[in-house]
């Protein structure tokens, strides 16, 4: 009989340790048999309590495993991983609660939460839009939900969620800042200014500086809402999405690192900010730092995949590192969806002159042409 060689000799110290972890494991083991499902549930409420999640999340598991159908359960266990950062494993349990208990709002609103800490946010609005169809009333539905939409863009969605609750109760200031944003970012600014006026009236704060600088930002004042962002932030330098707006005044303000450093900040601060991705990458992008710009414009994309700008750096992004198919994939996408968008045709002008397409790329250029002459239109002329 020929005996296979071992790679090294199995030291005594080693061989003791593996024993003795057997042993334990074996005693954990038989100790968790021994124990009632009530008893395991008191124990991970216990651990719960005390802050021991890694313990708590192994009881629960031990009773998921005896007693799969108890709600609460893998509710709580939903809970525990999602407060480890374990979002992914979070939904699993929450959606095997909803399959037990479909009307369970706990669970839904829990579900939309772990969607949103994993930027899913599309996810995590329609989670919520269901919730709040049975329990309109839910508060912190209401919140998240407008949240949800800010970071969409869906700016009218917010307004139509909140003007209700504004009228119902005007000095909510979470309200009045989400209702405010949104409304100035529709462009309807004296409203939004009118819910500015009220926030003033609690002092000068964080948010009623950021509220000026969005109004300032719309109305083209870059340099005027810089000043007023900066006040913003010596308030509250955590103030969400304050950071990224501070940059986007600053790049159209010609001031490219301030704005890059301003980008990096709302970053720190929020990695799942929009902008902060989408302009930053641009940046970069236009640098000819592809390399850098990549994560970021990518990531812009997957938090808002129905994103036209977002789509339109991602294509722009492929034509400066050469992938024309890609890009030429993009720009026409971009076109049939959104065909006054005018950067795309002037993109996808100079992508066909590349490709020696001469045919389509003069058909561009006349869109182009187009497009400049109705824009002239809609200017007000100088009166004689």
């Amino acid at each position: 009989m020929t005996l296979r060689p071992t790679l090294a000799p199995t030291k005594p110290v080693a061989l003791f340790a593996r024993i003795l972890a057997t042993a334990i494991l074996s005693i954990t083991l038989a100790s968790a048999q021994e124990r009632s499902p009530e008893q395991l549930y008191k124990d991970a409420l216990a651990a719960d309590d005390r802050g021991d999640v890694s313990q708590a999340i192994s009881l629960y598991e031990q009773l998921v495993k005896l007693q799969p159908d108890l709600v609460s359960v893998r509710t709580n266990l939903g809970v525990a991983l999602a407060r480890m950062g374990r979002y992914g494993e979070a939904v699993v349990q929450y959606e095997e609660a909803l399959k037990r208990d479909p009307k369970n709002s706990v669970v839904h609103l829990n579900l939309a939460l772990a969607w949103y800490k994993q930027a899913q946010i599309e996810k995590a609005a329609a989670e919520l839009e269901n919730l709040r169809k049975e329990h309109p009333e839910n508060q912190q539905s209401l919140f998240l939900l407008a949240d949800c939409y800010l970071r969409l863009g869906r700016n009218a969605d917010v307004v139509a969620l909140l003007e209700p609750a504004y009228q119902v109760a005007p000095d909510n200031r979470a309200v009045d800042y989400a209702l405010g944003t949104a409304l100035i970012r529709e462009g309807k600014i004296q409203r939004g200014e009118a819910i500015i006026d009220r926030i003033l009236k609690d002092g000068d704060t964080a948010e009623a500086n950021l509220l000026m600088g969005e109004a300032q930002f719309a109305a083209g004042d870059y340099k005027t809402a810089v000043v007023t962002l900066r006040k913003a932030l010596g308030l509250n330098p955590n103030l969400p999405e304050s950071w990224s707006l501070c940059g986007r005044a600053l790049l159209n303000s010609e001031d490219v690192e301030a704005a890059k450093k301003a980008f990096q900040r709302a970053l720190e601060i929020d990695p799942n900010d929009f902008s902060a991705n989408l302009y930053l990458g641009a940046v970069f992008r236009r640098e000819g730092n592809n390399v850098e710009a990549a994560p970021y414009l990518e990531y812009a994309l997957r938090l808002r995949p129905g994103s036209p700008e977002a789509q339109f750096q991602v294509g722009a992004w492929n034509a400066a590192g050469g992938n024309l198919e890609e890009a030429r994939k993009e720009f026409e996408d971009l076109e049939r969806r959104w065909p006054d968008f005018m950067e795309v045709h002037v993109h996808l002008a100079a992508l066909y002159s590349r490709m020696s397409l001469k045919e389509e790329s003069e058909r561009e250029r006349e869109i182009v042409l187009q497009l400049n002459a109705k824009e002239r239109e809609k200017k007000p002329q100088p009166q004689p």
